[in-house]
């Protein structure tokens, strides 16, 4: 599951650097540039990979990391997101039953 967030968190970055090389997340129409939340909620997936099996708050900083995600990109983000939904579900599942 770290690999699956990790990834997911590498892929947000990468689409979002993508999205805004090739002008497909413009900021003429919008106040600041939001592909920028793309690259944010990228790093806060990469962070919270890692603290996955440690601690609690790590499934909700993937969420957070989510929800950046597609605020900021939109369609562009749905792969990154889904990979990092994985592990956002069975982690929160696995804290409430309490079989850490």
């Amino acid at each position: 599951m770290k690999i699956t967030a990790m990834l997911g968190g590498l892929l947000g970055v990468f689409f979002s650097l993508v999205a805004m090389l090739f002008a497909v997340v413009d900021d003429s129409y919008t106040f600041g540039n939001f592909g920028l939340l793309g690259i944010l909620g990228g790093i806060i997936a990469i962070i919270a990979s890692f603290q996955l099996a440690k601690n609690r708050i790590a499934p909700f900083l993937l969420l957070v990391a989510i929800l950046l995600g597609v605020y900021g990109l939109s369609y562009l983000y749905i792969l990154a997101a889904l990979l990092m939904a994985i592990p956002l579900v069975y982690y929160t599942f696995k804290y409430q039953t309490g079989k850490v």
